[in-house]
Order: C-alpha cells, then structure tokens, then sequence
C-alpha cells in the first residue's frame, strides 16, 4: 500500500471518513492501517452541528487530518454568513489539526470573498481553503477563482470526467496552487447511472481517458495529498492497489465491482 513514507511517491495517502457505515472516529481507527491522511467529511451542516464526543477521533491515530466543509452552507445569506455558520465545526475539529478545508465554491467571486474575508478575520490563510472543482465549476473556473482570491486547489476527477471538463494544463498556476486530488471513477461499466450525473466507483473502473488523466496529474501536479473518495471498504482497498500500480507506473489492475460504492 502506498502508506506512511513510500519512497516511490511525492504525496500522502488519504481516505474520506465515511468508508465504512460508521462514526468519523471508527472509521479514523480501521484507516490508520492503510493510509496517512484522513479528510473528515463534515458534508451536512447541521447533522455535523450536531456531533457529539464519541462521533469525531479523540486522538490523532497517526494521522494528519484535513476537512472536507459542508456542501449546504448557507451562501444565499452572503460569504460571511456561510463562513459563521460553519466556523463551529472547525473549533469541534481542532484538535486534530486539520492542514486545510476543501469547499466547493460559491456560486459568484463576491461570495467567495466574503467567506474568505471572515476567515481571515480569525487569523487563518486563505491558501488553506482549496477550492474543488465540482459540477457546475470546471478545473479552469476554481483555478480562476483561486488565482484572484490567494486559495489553493483541489482537483476532483471524478467531477472532471463526469461533467467533460478539460484541465487547463497550459496555466502554470494549476501545477502551483493544486494542493490536493480526489480520484475515483465517476461511471462503471454499465456507465453514466440512470438520473445522476456520476457516482464514486473504485479506481479499477476508470475508461482509458480517466487512466490517462490520472497518470497525466500524478505526473505534472504537486499534491501534498491524494484522496481516494470511494464510500466502500473493498472498493477502496481495491482503489488503494490501482492506485499504487498507476504511481509506480506498474500494470493496474482493471476489475470494476458490480455495484456502486
């Protein structure tokens, strides 16, 4: 497994909290055997609101941490308003010493601005807010919003793909401000799912195209953290091996499981 400082690789390992049904905190323990990171997914405000002593990792299990935010934050009601309404989660998480905060951005640079101003105004770096290319904002867009805002980037393939999207890969700034990856394949063999635009599948289901845009960002991109996003126990072990086939430049394996993780 590409755990815990293989040689072989510039970045770290991570898997999102929710691998297994269970609390952050189980799933933090059973992860600490596989990987060096973990994003702590804190993708509902007010359910994350909520947690109490026993959902979050008391202890750092040798882990380094970042946060994945909230995709419901209340943006309507201004930047400053979704940064306030979130900020309680950041003290609940603390401890762990989380290195950065993966958002998917607003919808206009105004909005933007404003969360950004309100979390500066409590001593904290907009560079550690990595800006996530999702549906309706392409890799060029975050890279855009990033280089006029001072964040970093979080380059997701699976959205990539989903959604057509091309990477900007002439703009020096998508190798300097990409801090993070989130890798998966978006379809499975049977392809795009009926009503929704991708899921999360294990790394083994990726077309030739994907394989190649993965082998192209673990080539020319400097991320300090490599996510695999896969919600399943085997198809994230699994994506783990493609994973370490693909860095390594060996044969990955191609198995893609039945059903979606």
């Amino acid at each position: 497994m590409l755990k815990k400082s293989n040689p072989s690789v510039p970045w770290r390992v991570a898997a999102p909290s929710c691998v297994w049904p269970d609390t952050a905190a189980a799933n933090c323990r059973l992860l600490s055997r596989s990987v060096d990171e973990v994003g702590l997914y804190l993708l509902e405000l007010e359910s994350c609101l909520a947690y109490g002593p026993d959902d979050l990792p008391k202890k750092d299990y040798g882990l380094r941490y970042h946060l994945h935010l909230p995709l419901d934050l209340p943006f309507a009601h201004g930047g400053d308003a979704a940064f306030f309404a979130m900020e309680p989660l950041l003290q609940k998480t603390a401890r762990l010493r989380p290195w950065g905060m993966v958002l998917h951005p607003p919808a206009t640079l105004a909005a933007l601005e404003a969360f950004l101003a309100a979390l500066a105004d409590t001593g904290r770096d907009p560079a550690t807010v990595l800006l996530e290319n999702t549906e309706d904002a392409s890799p060029a867009d975050v890279l855009g919003m990033a280089a006029a805002t001072g964040c970093s980037v979080c380059i997701d393939l699976g959205h990539m793909l989903a959604m057509g999207h091309a990477l900007p890969t002439g703009d020096p700034e998508l190798a300097r401000r990409t801090r993070m990856l989130h890798v998966y394949s978006p379809f499975g063999a049977e392809g795009p799912p009926p009503g929704r635009s991708h899921v999360h599948r294990a790394l083994g289901c990726l077309a030739p195209e994907g394989r190649d845009a993965l082998v192209w960002m673990l080539g020319n991109l400097r991320p300090e953290t490599v996510v695999v996003e896969v919600f399943a126990p085997a198809p994230f072990m699994e994506s783990l091996h493609v994973l370490d086939a693909v860095a390594t430049g060996r044969d990955a394996p191609h198995a893609c499981p039945a059903e979606d993780s």
